[in-house]
């Protein structure tokens, strides 16, 4: 039996495992996310298992073909599938309500079948721990968000939201070049807003630039990328803010109440915050701007 810690967006998860091989994969970019033994936010066991759970309840959000989420009575089952129309499952897991708690079972037929023979499998792989950290931070804790985000040399977080192909990528190997800044990620962020000050975690959920930090700070502004012909930044109104903070928020919307506590999380930060909107030329001299951003944050 072995067991790990993982941390992320200050959410810790303790994993123990049944069997010694059903440990988190040793990757590099997960590997700053791996704490010592702590009180965990979320408790859960791995094992090994032979037959995939009957599937009855209703069925409350699909991801793709990758995932599937069903309400199984007072539980939530999570089924995961490794190829386009898999009628069988490579791993299942069912949690509580309140993602409090659960078990992660690992199909040993399909790994026998399919997966040849790992040294070790790792239960909590993509997607299952990000749509897990997803549900729980709507649990009133916070939103995952798309977006690059950096911290300046004081330590002050900014969130530089965008879709896929917003150039999010691109702008954080830009600011990576830059004296005193530090980046957190280049394509998922965390916004802790149960606590005074809205704080922003890095994820170990990159883009293709590859950043990942376990880094946080408090939220000092947000950055709405959009591409144009010429630099400039435009300031928005609080509840434009929202608006698009939202569409690029991660948010269980099969559930009203983890709806309302993202909603709630995600006007929090925009009014704790400068907003704007940075319209940049695909040039790497719109990183010049960005102090007078800050300036303008915190004055």
């Amino acid at each position: 039996m072995g067991e790990s810690w993982l941390a992320v967006g200050d959410l810790t998860f303790h994993l123990t495992g049944d069997a010694a091989r059903l440990t988190p994969a040793d990757r590099p970019l997960a590997r700053p996310f791996l704490v010592e033994p702590r009180h965990a936010d979320i408790e859960i066991r791995a094992r090994w298992a032979a037959t995939p759970p009957a599937v009855s309840g209703r069925q409350l959000f699909a991801g793709g073909d990758a995932w599937q989420l069903h309400a199984d009575g007072d539980a939530r089952l999570f089924t995961f599938h490794a190829q386009p129309h898999d009628r069988t499952p490579y791993k299942w897991a069912r949690f509580d309500a309140g993602f409090s708690a659960g078990v992660v079972e690992v199909s040993r037929s399909w790994f026998a079948e399919y997966g040849g023979d790992p040294e070790t499998v790792d239960p909590m792989d993509y997607p299952l721990d990000e749509v897990l950290t997803i549900h729980a931070l709507a649990q009133g804790r916070g939103v995952a968000i798309h977006a690059c985000g950096l911290l300046d040399a004081d330590g002050r977080a900014y969130v530089l939201a965008g879709q896929s192909g917003a150039g999010k990528s691109t702008l954080a190997r830009w600011c990576a070049a830059v004296p005193g800044f530090t980046l957190l990620s280049d394509e998922r962020l965390i916004i802790r807003t149960d606590r005074p000050t809205p704080t922003v975690f890095g994820t170990p959920w990159h883009g293709d630039a590859l950043f990942v930090s376990p880094r946080s700070g408090p939220l000092a502004g947000i950055l709405f990328l959009q591409q144009a012909s010429a630099h400039a930044i435009v300031p928005l109104p609080a509840s434009l803010a929202v608006a698009r903070l939202l569409s690029c928020a991660f948010v269980p919307f099969h559930d009203a109440a983890a709806v309302s506590q993202s909603i709630a999380a995600i006007e929090r930060a925009a009014s704790a915050a400068a907003c704007a909107e940075l319209q940049f030329a695909k040039s790497a001299d719109v990183v010049d701007l960005l102090p007078g951003v800050r300036r303008r944050a915190t004055r």
